[in-house]
């Protein structure tokens, strides 16, 4: 995680920074000399942890003990404690004529989940959108050779990405069916519905094209620009399909109603696309502080507004003319 871009200031729950001392006692050399592994251990503690050897009286208290042990740098050097002699029914001998002593490293704290011991790794991002790190992230790891038994688990903002990604995905299909429903009602025909609906993978193309231009990657905020544009792009198409409608219903062909729809209701369209792509240029930049995260939000909503208009003014017309019969609507 230290080669990935974009995240910064790693650390991970545990380190093996903590120093174990071994003492391998040969219990059958110790049997040789009369003593067990207790009475050798017994001993060992007494040197190490100390022992009281006095009490130290105070008037209306608890009297003080006085322990005694061997200074700290001589607990830490290993021949000073291989060195020591051991009470035996046989007489004095050294600790490493009946033991080994030796040390090793392990980790301070260890933490599991379940049964299996689990290792956190933290990483904070700098200013990047979530999908483009884990995307290094990913690069990074393809590098390394990782143990078949050791399982790798995105938590932290990733695993909340894609729970909100699916709630995302969700909403935006709840959605499209409420406004599919509203339309029905609206136009009185699934066909006109459909038609205008299709409005909506028009701007997925501008807001890509965008994305990848300027290099933003898929992130919550550009979710939430693409639910923006489906209300904004819905709404031009139900403009000039509702008034070639009226226009029909007063006498006109279809081919001339949706030219004359186009006459009238294209300014205030283009309108509405530029004023709000301008206004979200300032996000799109990312420039202010805290207001990089929602520069891919800004980027969706230019990129689909301009194109996605452009290309609902060229492709609903020709749908219009081509699937909507004249005899239909003058009915209705």
């Amino acid at each position: 995680m230290n080669k990935t871009q974009g995240i910064v200031s790693v650390l991970k729950t545990w380190d093996m920074d903590k120093v174990v001392y071994n003492l391998d006692i040969d219990e059958v050399e110790a049997m040789n000399y009369g003593v067990n592994r207790s009475d050798v251990t017994a001993q060992i503690q007494m040197m190490l942890r100390g022992v009281p050897v006095a009490t130290f009286p105070k008037e209306n208290s608890m009297d003080y003990t006085v322990r005694v042990w061997l200074p700290q740098n001589q607990i830490d050097d290993f021949s000073t404690i291989l060195n020591t002699l051991i009470v035996t029914p046989k007489g004095k001998i050294p600790l490493s004529k009946i033991a080994k002593l030796d040390s090793n490293k392990e980790p301070s704290t260890i933490t599991r989940d379940g049964l299996n011991y689990t290792l956190e790794i933290y990483g904070n991002r700098e200013k990047g959108a979530i999908s483009h790190i884990m995307e290094n992230l990913e690069e990074q790891l393809a590098k390394i050779e990782i143990n078949p038994q050791v399982e790798i688990e995105q938590i932290g903002e990733q695993k909340q990405f894609k729970a909100s990604a699916e709630r995302m995905i969700g909403a935006i299909i709840v959605a499209v069916f409420l406004i599919l429903f509203t339309l029905i009602g609206m136009f009185h025909s699934v066909k006109i519905s459909l038609m205008i609906l299709f409005s909506i993978p028009l701007t997925i193309i501008g807001a890509s094209w965008t994305m990848l231009a300027i290099g933003y990657h898929v992130s919550m905020p550009a979710m939430m620009g693409f639910m923006l544009l489906s209300g904004i792009i819905v709404n031009n198409a139900i403009l000039l399909i509702h008034f070639a409608l009226e226009q029909i219903k007063l006498g006109m062909n279809k081919r001339d109603a949706m030219l004359e729809s186009i006459k009238i209701r294209t300014r205030p369209v283009l309108m509405t696309a530029f004023a709000v792509s301008v206004g979200m240029l300032p996000v799109a930049q990312g420039s202010a502080i805290g207001l990089e995260r929602l520069a891919p939000l800004g980027a969706v909503a230019i990129g689909g507004l301009v194109v996605g208009t452009l290309m609902t003014l060229i492709f609903i017309p020709v749908g219009f003319v081509w699937l909507v019969g004249e005899g239909s609507v003058i009915k209705e």
